[in-house]
């Protein structure tokens, strides 16, 4: 609890809990390229313990504060939902003959991406 209070009153010392060890796990036998690689950070508990309770005190208000058109990432919510609000978009505007123009950005491998010019 005491760390929850220096957080509190804004004395703690993130870098006490902010670290983690990176072990680089090959993707195929005898990887020699950091591509062939796929990084595993093992993190301290603590800064597990600590982000699951902030989480689970930000789901009490996420709902107030996030945008009604967030789709995804909160309770009773499905990232499917924009895509079945777009297919239902698309199907009335040519249904009604109407002319118009949609745009689709595809973020590839969003979560999979390093910047290795270190």
């Amino acid at each position: 609890m005491p760390m929850f209070h220096e957080f509190y009153i804004g004395t703690l010392d993130m870098a006490r809990i902010n670290y983690g060890v990176i072990s680089l796990i090959p993707k195929v036998v005898g990887a020699t390229d950091m591509r062939h690689f796929r990084p595993i950070m093992v993190i301290n508990v603590l800064e597990r313990i600590f982000a699951k309770v902030c989480a689970t005190r930000l789901s009490l208000v996420a709902e107030r504060i996030a945008h009604p058109l967030q789709s995804a990432f909160l309770k009773g919510r499905r990232i499917h939902d924009g895509i079945l609000a777009l297919h239902e978009i698309v199907h009335d505007v040519a249904s009604k003959g109407l002319k118009g123009v949609f745009l689709k950005l595809d973020f590839q491998k969003a979560y999979d991406r390093l910047d290795w010019s270190f």
